[in-house]
C-alpha cells in the first residue's frame, strides 16, 4: 500500500510537470498544429473532462482540434464530479448523447469522443450504449481497468469514492465497447493513475466484430494531457485514420529519432501482462 506521503510527492510531481506542460502549450502547441493531420471532412469531436475537471481544463485540447477543421465540444455539464448516484449519471450519459446527436446530424457523421481520466470511462460507456451514433472512444490517462487498492496510483480518487468498485462495477464496465473503434493513450510518467489500469488488456486488444483497438504511449503527466502537444498530435492522427483502412499509430511521421530514442532508453517498454500492443511517441 503506497503511504499518503508517497502519494502527495507523486501528485506534486505530476502537477509541476503539468505545469510546464501549460506553459510548453505556447511554444509547441502551435507547432503540432503544423504537423498534425486535418479533419477528413466535417467531423465532430465531444472532449469529457477528469475528475473535478471543468470545460475549461479540455479547452486547449478543443482549441486545437477546432484548428485542425473539427467541431470540438466540450460536454458542458460543468465539473465532473464523479458518479455520486446512479441517476445523476444516468443523466449525464443522457445529456452527452443528447449532444452527440445533434452534432451528428448537423455534421452528417458519428461523433468522435475524447475523454481524460474519468472522462474516458463517461466516453466507453456512451460509447457502448450508442454505437450508431458514436464513431470512436479516444481515453486519455483512463483508469478503466481497475487492479485492486494497492494498485501504484497517486490519487486515491483512483480506487475512492469518485471511481470506486463499487461504482464501476455497477455503472462502467473493464470491457471495452463491442464493435467500437478504441484507443488508450497513456504514460509511464503518469503520477495518478497507473499504466496497468489506462492500458487496453491484451486479451480484449481484439475485438470479435472487428473494431480497432490500440494503446499508444506518450510522454506526459496526468493532468496535463489534453495541454500536450505529443497528446494533441496522437489525437488528432487518431481522429483522422479511416476506419475501413485502420493502422497503427506511426510516430515516426511526426517526432524526430532522437525524441524516440531518449525515450525507448529512459522508458523500456513496459513487462506488461495487460497489454502489449503500445506504440511509443
Amino acid at each position: 500500500m503506497i503511504s499518503t506521503g508517497i502519494r502527495q510527492f507523486r501528485l506534486g510531481s505530476d502537477m509541476l510537470l503539468a505545469g510546464c506542460e501549460y506553459m510548453g502549450q505556447f511554444i509547441y502547441g502551435p507547432m503540432a498544429l503544423t504537423v498534425a493531420p486535418r479533419a477528413p471532412g466535417r467531423r465532430a469531436v465531444i472532449t469529457i473532462p477528469g475528475f473535478t475537471g471543468t470545460d475549461d481544463a479540455v479547452a486547449p485540447l478543443n482549441d486545437a482540434l477546432s484548428n485542425l477543421g473539427y467541431t470540438a465540444e466540450s460536454w458542458g455539464l460543468g465539473v465532473n464530479g464523479g458518479v455520486p448516484r446512479r441517476h445523476k449519471f444516468e443523466q449525464q450519459i443522457n445529456d452527452i448523447a443528447r449532444r452527440a446527436s445533434r452534432l451528428a446530424e448537423t455534421t452528417g457523421a458519428g461523433v468522435s469522443l475524447v475523454g481524460h481520466s474519468l472522462g474516458g470511462m463517461f466516453a466507453r460507456e456512451i460509447g457502448r450504449r450508442h454505437p450508431r451514433l458514436i464513431d470512436r472512444v479516444i481515453t486519455l490517462g483512463s483508469p478503466a481497468h481497475m487492479i485492486g487498492p494497492d494498485d501504484g496510483a497517486a490519487s486515491p480518487h483512483v480506487h475512492g469514492r469518485p471511481l470506486g468498485r463499487r461504482d464501476r462495477d455497477h455503472l462502467f464496465s473493464d470491457r471495452p465497447p463491442p464493435g467500437m473503434p478504441l484507443v488508450a493513450i497513456y504514460s509511464r510518467l503518469d503520477s495518478i493513475a497507473p499504466v496497468r489500469a489506462t492500458q487496453i488488456p491484451a486479451g480484449l486488444l481484439s475485438d470479435p466484430d472487428g473494431a480497432p483497438r490500440e494503446n499508444i504511449e506518450v510522454l506526459c503527466s496526468h493532468l496535463g494531457m489534453a495541454v500536450n502537444p505529443l497528446v494533441q498530435i496522437a489525437v488528432a492522427d487518431r481522429l483522422a485514420q479511416p476506419l475501413r483502412d485502420w493502422r497503427p499509430f506511426d510516430a515516426s511521421r511526426y517526432f524526430p529519432m532522437p525524441v524516440r530514442l531518449a525515450h525507448s532508453v529512459f522508458y523500456p517498454p513496459v513487462n506488461d501482462q495487460i497489454g502489449n500492443d503500445h506504440t511509443p511517441a
